[in-house]
């Protein structure tokens, strides 16, 4: 079994902390996109 989590590359602490519980580092890339307005699902939910 694998578990996999995301942090902020930039906070330190929070890397070190994973590091010493045993995580490493692995490739990955990350994308995402601010939408700026609320989409509006069928049926009234956003």
């Amino acid at each position: 079994m694998k578990i996999n989590l995301q942090i902020v590359s930039a906070n330190e602490h929070v890397k070190t902390f994973y590091e010493s519980l045993g995580y490493s580092i692995e490739p990955r890339i990350s994308m995402g996109k601010k939408i700026e307005s609320n989409i509006v699902m069928p049926g009234g939910q956003s």
